[in-house]
């Protein structure tokens, strides 16, 4: 099904469908994904899957992380974002070891100076956000992917809050927005910013007002400029997600012969 909420015509190459193909954990442990599929040039595979899980769950997803991801979960104060952590990084490993047929706690991860998890050696990129009990998890082949998830909430500060963070057209625009599409606008702005500069490899340390989206409510997502230069723009690609009422995000990918898909992967919790 193709996302009709971006709209318009699209250009040669770039497409996007929901396929909700579910895959049972083994055992019902999570120990391990079955296979998910082959992995074609120029596809992304973009997975949906809550962070909240029973006790038995959380411990068989800690027995697959690495010392180093276990005590991140221990720097964690509150429980429940302790436990988040851990069935996120845990259902990656699962999702992953699914594509590579190895066990998850066998993965090996590298991080990029900025912090972002990468695979060894595997000719996959991935990419996790979270919002929430939400993850999104991007595996591709193409080429280093952003995602970013967040639940649209009020924001009655929208306004200058962007005149802080935006581009001086992105205010305006979403200053003109009537009130009711401001919060939705708000978020596809954020989560399009934040794809993008996870893609880069820049992550949050780089000004969000560098690059230019399109984000009013219902328009075609695109990067329109980076540093005020449309043409360095073309080579991106750029892609709304719906992974659950209230919540939007975003994908963001330097290609354009690219086909999204957006899967849910079933658990029992």
């Amino acid at each position: 099904m193709k996302n009709q909420a971006e709209g318009g015509p699209r250009r040669t190459g770039r497409r996007f469908r929901f396929q909700f193909s579910v895959f049972l954990d083994v055992n019902s442990d999570e120990s391990r994904v079955n296979a998910p599929g082959a992995l074609a040039d120029g596809e992304i595979h973009v997975w949906v899957f809550g962070l909240d899980a029973p006790p038995e769950k959380i411990s068989a997803l800690a027995a697959t992380l690495s010392a180093d991801e276990r005590e991140r979960a221990g720097q964690y104060r509150f429980g429940q974002l302790r436990e988040r952590f851990t069935v996120g990084r845990g259902r990656l490993r699962a999702v992953l070891g699914g594509y590579l047929a190895r066990a998850p706690a066998d993965l090996e991860f590298g991080y990029t100076a900025r912090g972002k998890p990468t695979l060894k050696d595997e000719g996959i990129h991935f990419n996790l956000a979270h919002s929430d009990d939400l993850a999104l998890l991007a595996v591709t082949r193409v080429a280093p992917v952003g995602v970013d998830l967040e639940r649209i909430r009020r924001m009655p500060d929208a306004v200058a809050i962007a005149k802080r963070f935006f581009a001086r057209r992105e205010v305006a625009a979403l200053a003109d927005l009537p009130a009711a599409a401001q919060d939705e606008g708000f978020f596809n702005l954020w989560t399009r910013k934040e794809a993008w500069l996870k893609a880069t490899g820049d992550g949050i340390t780089a000004s969000l007002a560098k690059v230019e989206f399109t984000f009013r409510p219902g328009e075609r997502a695109r990067v329109v400029a980076i540093d005020g230069d449309a043409g360095a723009a073309a080579g991106w690609s750029l892609f709304t997600l719906q992974p659950a009422a209230g919540f939007v995000g975003a994908l963001a990918i330097h290609a354009t012969e690219v086909e999204v898909t957006q899967r849910k992967l079933k658990t029992e919790s």
